[in-house]
């Protein structure tokens, strides 16, 4: 590996510590209001399609909302499984496994 990547890697793994470590280690003893807990489980749930969105529906920068974009089967696969209350995980395995089938038969 070279010097550079693990900086790098060494550096955000750094930084990720400092700025979550301080507002855990505050609130870790202290018993929180319901709402505050609901607030803070939600919010993994707020960032993923936040992040994944742009991907699925801009993947090179340009709209892709056509029948040949393969990462929007797969989006469509999760929700349709998450809709019916499947296991989330197996509902993104689900969505990968489409994906990765789509492109290899070319799509």
């Amino acid at each position: 590996m070279r010097a550079g990547v693990l900086v790098t890697i060494v550096g955000m793994a750094a930084a990720t510590y400092l700025t979550r470590a301080p507002l855990l280690l505050a609130l870790s003893d202290r018993a929180l209001r319901p709402p505050l807990r609901l607030w803070l489980r939600l919010i993994p749930l707020a960032v993923l399609p936040a992040l994944a969105i742009p991907l699925v529906l801009l993947p090179d920068g340009r709209p892709a909302l056509t029948p040949s974009n393969p990462q929007l089967w797969g989006t469509l696969v999760v929700l349709a499984l998450t809709a019916a209350r499947a296991n989330l995980l197996l509902s993104v395995a689900a969505g990968v496994v489409v994906v990765a089938a789509l492109r290899h038969f070319g799509l």
